[in-house]
């Protein structure tokens, strides 16, 4: 006999061929509906490996980003906070040598920002969580920048401060040098030797080489002028260079240069000719003083009235007049 098991069709000789055979299952006789839900299942199972593939691929590349960029947050904090304190020192330190108290606090300020390194150092090794490193690191460069600012304004207020002494020193030296200039003209002025009682007597030198006194102009040969330096006890005693300046009525100075006349500056640097000098040794006390001018022609001194100065030293003694008819 035929027998159908489990789709397949078997002959069994020992069962009994007149038995009524069962009816055939549907779904047993006929695979092709089985194969199709298979396949479809098949199907469903990729692609639900398909989607799952993309979620984890997709979550996998969400939480590489997100890493990525919590790194290169706290990367770029780090990098502002250590450019922030080098920055820092370089902005205080070019105050450095201005004045000493400016140094002191510079000093001072250097070791705020070397205890404010340790902290970012320590904090940096510490803190493992990503989040809290990141707003600490912003809280120190917070600090950083507050510490720069205060610095900034006590140095500011220092260099008012010693713009203000520095030129309250320049007004001081300047007046110290207007009063020491004043000072020492004054001394200077009162140190000039003053002279007096000038004395002038003409003379006539005889065929003999005698001299006699005369009045008359044309017969003049030599003029002697005598005075008295006065006692100053400003001027320092020692040996004073004198010159007799005459100038004759026509306004020229009277002068021989083969006779020992030449010229001098005067202490205002004028170049002036003198007829006569000589040198005394000046002890403090009141002093006579003569000095001589010769001609070795007849009629050289014009008549009229001559103008007659002494000058000690550079500076003007004192003057006086003197009249040949």
């Amino acid at each position: 006999m035929w027998q159908v098991n489990c789709g397949i069709i078997n002959f069994n000789p020992n069962i009994n061929q007149h038995r009524t055979p069962k009816p055939l299952n549907m779904e047993t006789s006929n695979p092709e509906p089985q194969k199709k839900g298979k396949g479809t299942l098949w199907i469903i199972l990729f692609l639900l490996s398909a989607v799952l593939n993309i979620y984890l691929w997709w979550n996998h590349t969400t939480t590489i980003n997100s890493y990525e960029q919590k790194v290169d947050t706290l990367v770029v904090e780090r990098v502002n906070v250590e450019k922030e304190l080098s920055d820092t020192k370089a902005e205080l330190e070019k105050y450095r040598g201005i004045s000493a108290n400016l140094d002191s606090l510079l000093n001072e300020a250097n070791r705020q920002l070397d205890d404010q390194a340790k902290k970012i150092k320590n904090i940096t090794r510490s803190e493992r969580n990503a989040v809290e490193l990141n707003k600490k690191l912003q809280e120190q460069l917070a600090n950083l920048q507050q510490l720069r600012d205060e610095y900034l304004g006590r140095i500011d207020s220092l260099l008012m401060a010693n713009q203000q002494l520095q030129t309250e020193k320049e007004q001081l030296t300047s007046n110290v040098e207007t009063l020491s200039k004043n000072l020492e003209t004054t001394v200077a002025t009162a140190s000039v030797l003053k002279s007096e009682y000038i004395k002038v007597k003409s003379y006539k030198r005889k065929s003999s080489g005698k001299y006699v006194e005369t009045a008359l102009a044309k017969r003049t040969h030599k003029l002697e002028v005598c005075f008295d330096v006065l006692d100053n006890k400003i001027s320092k005693t020692g040996d004073k260079t004198v010159y007799l300046k005459i100038t004759e009525p026509g306004g020229k100075p009277v002068g021989n240069r083969s006779t020992g006349s030449n010229s001098f500056k005067t202490a205002s640097g004028e170049e002036v000719m003198y007829a006569a000098t000589t040198t005394f040794n000046y002890t403090g006390t009141k002093q006579n003083v003569c000095l001589n001018y010769e001609e070795q022609q007849d009629k050289m001194f014009p008549a009229g009235t001559y103008l007659i100065e002494v000058y000690i030293d550079g500076n003007l003694s004192g003057a006086g007049s003197y009249t040949l008819r």
